[in-house]
């Protein structure tokens, strides 16, 4: 069971890591590169289901980490971290939940606010709204970048 637990934290980590590593270092610098209409056509595409592996992967980290915690202080107590190394399990819980909260509080919501902005304005071609709309599909597209490069500095810090 311990060996089972380790292997689903660890391996939804690496995704959940790996997909915020993806997006900062790939996905954004070729979003810059990209003419508007292209960039919404990918932000339409890309985004939904790479918010759904992000957030899929980010709680079964957590929900591993959980209960792979639950089993070793609990069950297999001989496994348990001695008091100096429980700190590092508990700041890791810590940074762990802010980053979620980060995630599912700001990049999750404002992902999904953009994508709603996007299909609006292809389906309206409304003289003079697509100009506050495009202006704020701009501010929307930052939100994701930033947070994801904030949580791709979570990734290193905790995987050195």
């Amino acid at each position: 069971m311990f060996l089972v637990l380790v292997v689903l934290h660890v391996g939804s980590i690496i995704a959940w890591m790996g997909g915020a590593t993806l997006f900062v270092s790939v996905l954004t610098p070729a979003l810059r590169r990209m003419s508007p209409a292209s960039r919404g056509e990918f932000v339409l595409s890309v985004i939904p289901p790479y918010m759904r592996f992000i957030g899929g992967s980010s709680i079964a980290a957590a929900v591993a980490g959980l209960a792979l915690y639950a089993y070793i202080t609990q069950v297999a107590t001989s496994l348990a971290p001695s008091n100096s190394g429980l700190i590092y399990i508990q700041l890791g819980a810590v940074v762990t939940l802010i980053v979620l909260l980060i995630a599912f509080g700001v990049l999750i919501p404002t992902s999904r606010k953009l994508v709603g902005l996007l299909k609006q304005s292809q389906n309206q071609a409304a003289p003079g709204g697509d100009a506050a709309m495009s202006a704020q599909a701009g501010n929307l597209q930052k939100r994701p970048a930033c947070i994801s490069e904030l949580h791709s500095n979570h990734v290193r810090i905790w995987s050195s």
